[in-house]
This record gives structure tokens, C-alpha cells and sequence, in this order.
């Protein structure tokens, strides 16, 4: 049996007294997408902070496709594949569309690689062609997620970790953007690891949940099991179980 591609290994990151994660552990297999959710402070973006490479963990490890990436800087990862996006978007206000990807390709790809045809590439998978020219401000914020996406898919990308991606977006935009996510999934066999607080949508993207609450995972399977776990209704859904089912 492989690996799985990622593994969340007995996680924990304090921050002086505050602890903001406590022995977080799951995994995620090849070609899942998987949602991981939780109340504010729960620990998410710190988790993504700690798989990413931007923040050690002060306890446990992280496995990628079986080999142990914890002491590897985000570089390493990024070239690896493990890709990510951020929860606010982060594109260069004075460059086109077409820049802010190429800046990403020349970070990430190896000297040799054709990076030009990669920006290419990455614009016509993301549906950005028509946008290419144009500045940030001049596009929607649905295709400025499009191009956050897009920066974090050149080159391999193998598990691809999404940070409130949909947030923001009218409920048409967030339909387009979920339909061009699981394209990536679905085509091309990406690993997805979504963090998103809008639960209705997420119910249409995953088969799988993961519940942060209090700095640790207290359930892990699919959404509609998740649903009616009274750990979960009390720290997170109360009347909202609805949006699952």
C-alpha cells in the first residue's frame, strides 16, 4: 500500500503560553479533497503555517507521499508540489496578470525549465487568457482568486492546500471557482486540502471533514456523519447542520 500523500503526525505548535495546536493528527490520501473547518481560533491557518514550511511545529511531523518534510524549508516543499494559497489574496498591485504568474514560475521552477510556456500554461487552465493583460485592480475578485490559485499551481503541484479561496465570492463566482478546483482533482489527480467556512459550499466539494475545535481534531469522516457528532454541534454547527445535508 502507498503512502498516504499527506500526514498530519501527533502536531503540536505553541506560541510562548497560548497553545494554538495539540496534538493534531490525520491524513489525507492521493486524489482526496478533503475539508478541514472549525470556529475562528481553532488552530486552521496555523496548521497550513506549520504543513507549508512557514512555521515549525513545536511538536510531531509532517509526512509528504511518505518522506519526512518537517524540517524542510517552503522552497523545498514548493518544488516537491506541496502548494498552497493564502487566505488574503497576495498579488503584485503593478504587474498584469501575466506577471504575477510569471513571477511565481521563475521562484519556483528550476533555471532549465521553460517558464514562459508554464505561465502560458497556468492561464489558459485557470481561464485567465483575457485577463493576462490587466492589472489586479482592473480584474474581479473571483479571477484574482483564479490567479492566486494559478500562482500556486506552476510547475508540480501534487497536494494543494486552499485557504478560504471561496470566501468573498457571489454564490455564481463561488459555483464557477468550485467547478475549476475540482477540474484540478478530478483531471489532473491533485490532493486538495480546503479550508472554508462556508459550509454548503463545502458539502459540494468534499466527501471528507476534518473538525478542528480548541487546538486539536475532534472528528474526522464524512460530512454528513460529521454533522450529527454532538462534539461538533456544539462547538461549531449548532443549527447549521442542515448545510450537509
Amino acid at each position: 500500500m502507498s503512502a498516504p500523500a499527506l500526514e498530519v503526525r501527533h502536531v503540536a505548535r505553541h506560541f510562548g503560553g497560548l497553545v494554538a495546536l495539540r496534538d493534531v493528527s490525520f491524513s489525507v490520501t492521493e486524489g482526496e479533497v478533503v475539508g478541514l473547518i472549525g470556529p475562528n481560533g481553532a488552530g486552521k491557518s496555523t496548521l497550513f503555517e506549520i504543513v507549508s514550511g512557514n512555521l515549525a511545529p513545536t511538536a510531531g511531523a509532517i509526512r509528504y507521499f511518505g518522506a519526512d518534510c518537517t524540517h524542510l524549508p517552503p522552497h523545498a516543499r514548493r518544488r516537491a508540489g506541496l502548494c498552497r494559497t493564502f487566505q488574503k489574496v497576495r498579488l503584485f498591485a503593478s504587474m498584469t496578470v501575466r506577471e504575477n504568474v510569471a513571477v511565481a514560475a521563475r521562484q519556483s521552477l528550476p533555471p532549465h525549465h521553460d517558464w514562459e510556456a508554464e505561465v502560458v500554461r497556468v492561464l489558459q487552465q485557470m481561464r485567465l487568457v483575457q485577463q493576462a493583460d490587466r492589472l489586479p485592480a482592473e480584474i474581479t475578485l473571483a479571477d484574482r482568486k483564479k490567479v492566486e490559485i494559478g500562482r500556486a499551481m506552476v510547475g508540480t503541484c501534487r497536494v494543494l492546500l486552499l485557504d478560504e479561496s471561496l470566501s468573498g465570492l457571489t454564490h455564481e463566482e463561488a459555483e464557477e471557482l468550485i467547478g475549476e478546483i475540482m477540474a484540478l482533482n478530478r483531471e489532473h489527480g491533485i490532493t486538495i486540502v480546503v479550508v472554508e467556512h462556508v459550509l454548503s459550499v463545502l458539502a459540494k466539494m468534499v466527501r471528507r471533514l476534518v473538525v478542528l475545535h480548541n487546538a486539536t481534531v475532534i472528528a474526522d469522516g464524512p460530512p454528513a456523519a460529521v454533522a450529527h457528532d454532538p462534539r461538533v454541534i456544539e462547538a461549531y454547527l449548532g443549527s447549521r447542520r442542515s448545510a450537509f445535508q
